[in-house]
């Protein structure tokens, strides 16, 4: 007898409410306040709750992971006080914004005491990431943990009896797991809920979108309940949830990360526009951390699909020739966004860098349609045959982009494939062209037209989803926030509400060309500091 999928809903979060220690439970009077409607921030919960002690606060709030690795290497902070900080403020995290969807932190904090042990034992860390917490999106696979990736037909699957190879590079270098993060259903919306876990919600302003598909990382680092976490993006996220949470966010160029071994929603071995694995963080040096641990590990010997290309080390430039894509005519950006484009142009040429303002590029949206007719390319429908599996409703982000047209979705023929190969080819001439003709170490672009803006508003990603159909890397730099007394609406723009973005963080998202991920790196942290980001 199949059960209902409601029954088997319940089950599921009764199994992860009990995760939750009782003592790390946030008074009532707060959890009252949090609503997906409410108008309010939560970024101060953690520190105003009284349950983390003030040493907690401290470990959790004043360094970056590069800073507490240091300090658990020196034996200043041991791996065990570290892991016990974030996995309360994680918990505190949750609470408030619906960030998790597994908690074990008792197998962290026993991770934790062993990486001690060891440290003593050794005389050395274990690795780069010796006693550092990381919290990891839901897909990926971990020995003893569900990934049920927001499906209710796959909440009765059994817990991963694998890791994703990428785990077993975290782990040989050191990492703490101890969260797995939430997702939206079919991970192809930029609104994270699902009817197994729920919606996830913006700490900056809960009746905010926090973004997706990785929106529980983006909420949980925007949290610092994790200072360093790993999502996926193949149409942008990674990027979308670190703009609307106001985090970092690094989508690396595809299989130089090992994405393998995950739980995926859609069919294998489906061509076209890869995905890819990539940190969020709160500083570029935790990027850098990240992307050079995991390569210099040699993926290539643990995944299959990894691209065996080593980390070489750039030069640091004196200044870039950085060319800039202010908007695209056929997809005008927010008031907030021009306004954080045009001041972060003139920070980076006060900084001594070359601005070329690019006129002639391909067109986003072009770009964009294209992506999603080849995201449509399975005609089994295999992401909507798991919601149908079970008998649960689409979640409204989904129903919202995915609902065929009057007329039902046409199959798409190997022509057709074959078609959508050619167009991303000359996109990926024309780009080239760009990048030659001007001389360009990297291009500075919107992560998207718009900021985090009220849930399942979101829609399409054409700032982002323009770099995964040409396989480039891009970094997302937070930087400045919208402002309702200076970004006035724009009858260009007419779906921007000034009030229900105020406070909003902006961004700026700097790309290289393929396989340029440490010419990249390098350029973040230059722009960086010249926005004082």
């Amino acid at each position: 007898m199949v059960r209902d999928w409601k029954e088997l809903v319940a089950q599921k979060r009764a199994d992860v409410a009990k995760q939750l220690p009782q003592e790390w439970r946030l008074p009532q009077a707060i959890l009252d306040t949090v609503s997906a409607a409410a108008d309010i921030s939560v970024l101060d919960v953690p520190t105003k709750c009284g349950l983390l002690t003030s040493k907690e606060l401290e470990i959790t709030e004043k360094y970056d992971a590069v800073d507490l690795i240091a300090k658990m290497a020196s034996k200043d902070l041991s791996a065990s006080e570290v892991t016990l900080a974030f996995c309360k403020r994680a918990a505190v995290a949750h609470q408030v914004t619906n960030c998790l969807t597994e908690m074990f932190f008792d197998k962290a904090l026993e991770r934790a005491k062993y990486l001690d042990e060891y440290l003593q034992k050794e005389g050395k860390p274990m690795g780069p990431l010796h006693g550092m917490p990381i919290s990891l999106k839901d897909s990926f696979n971990l020995k003893g943990i569900h990934a049920t990736i927001g499906y209710v037909s796959f909440i009765e699957r059994p817990a991963a009896d694998t890791n994703s190879p990428l785990v077993d590079i975290l782990l040989a270098n050191g990492a703490v797991l101890y969260v797995k993060t939430n997702i939206p259903q079919t991970l192809m919306t930029a609104d994270s809920e699902n009817n197994v876990f729920g919606r996830t919600l913006n700490p900056h302003k809960l009746k905010l979108t926090a973004g997706g598909s990785s929106g529980g990382e983006g909420a949980l680092v925007a949290m610092r309940g994790s200072i360093l976490g790993v999502g996926t993006d193949i149409g942008g996220s990674i990027r979308i949830p670190a703009f609307c949470c106001g985090t970092y966010g690094f989508k690396p160029s595809v299989n130089r990360i090992p994405f393998g071994g995950q739980v995926s929603p859609v069919a294998d071995g489906l061509p076209g526009i890869m995905p890819v694995a990539g940190p969020l963080a709160h500083s570029p040096r935790d990027l850098r951390l990240f992307l050079e641990t995991v390569i210099q590990s040699k993926p290539w010997d643990f995944d299959y699909t990894a691209l065996a290309i080593p980390w070489h080390p750039v030069p640091e430039p004196k200044s870039l020739t950085i060319g800039v894509v202010l908007q695209c005519p056929t997809w005008k950006i927010t008031p907030p966004m021009l306004r954080t484009m045009k001041t972060a142009v003139e920070k980076l040429k006060q900084a001594g860098h070359n601005m070329v303002m690019l006129e002639k590029f391909p067109s986003f949206k072009a770009a964009t349609d294209l992506s999603w007719d080849m995201f449509d390319i399975d005609n089994e429908g295999t992401g909507f045959k798991n919601i149908q599996a079970s008998g649960e409703p689409l979640v409204t982000s989904v129903a919202d982009l995915y609902t065929p047209p009057p007329g039902g979705r046409k199959d798409k023929t190997l022509d057709d494939l074959f078609k959508m190969n050619i167009k991303q080819l000359e996109f990926r001439r024309d780009w080239l062209r760009v990048f030659m003709e001007n001389k360009l170490d990297v291009i500075l672009a919107p992560g998207s037209h718009k900021t985090a803006v009220p849930h399942d508003t979101f829609r399409y990603p054409p700032y982002t989803v323009m770099w995964n159909l040409l396989a480039y890397p891009a970094c997302i730099i937070p930087f400045l926030k919208a402002d309702q007394t200076v970004d006035k609406p724009d009858a260009e723009v007419p779906d921007y509400d000034p009030q229900a973005v105020d406070g909003a963080p902006c961004h700026v998202q700097l790309v290289a060309r393929s396989e340029q991920d440490e010419e990249l790196m390098a350029a973040v942290e230059l722009a960086a500091k010249a926005l004082n980001a």
